[in-house]
């Protein structure tokens, strides 16, 4: 029985210390997404180059990958940051333009870092 008590202590230990681990990594990759956000320079790359449309697609259901649904009025007008969108640091987020019957992709901070750089 003390081992039982030992192993379920044991356990609830490691869990904790993992999830500790898993939220401090989420913690910095969100503080480098919002430093890459609060740069103007990257600001106008994103507005520029940050984000496609795509049709939507027929033989795959994408409605798992949806971060969201948004309104555009006009897509030639984009612009990024006036929109209720969120970029991730290494991975894309798919929002569907309802009204365009459209997805909107935004590509992830780490892809925007690359292209940045092979750009200079």
């Amino acid at each position: 029985m003390e081992r039982f008590f030992l192993l379920i202590i044991l356990f609830l230990l490691f869990n904790s210390f993992f999830s500790q681990k898993e939220n401090t990594t989420q913690a910095v990759e969100n503080n480098e997404v919002v430093d890459f956000l609060s740069n103007k320079e990257n600001l106008n790359y994103l507005n520029k180059s940050g984000y496609y449309f795509l049709s939507l697609p027929k033989d795959k259901s994408f409605s798992n990958r949806l971060a969201g649904t948004i309104l555009i009025s006009d897509t030639s007008k984009l612009d990024i940051n006036q929109m209720d969108v969120d970029f991730l640091m290494n991975d894309y987020q798919y929002y569907l333009v309802s009204n365009w019957n459209i997805l909107l992709v935004l590509k992830s901070v780490d892809h925007l870092k690359n292209e940045m750089k092979s750009v200079e």
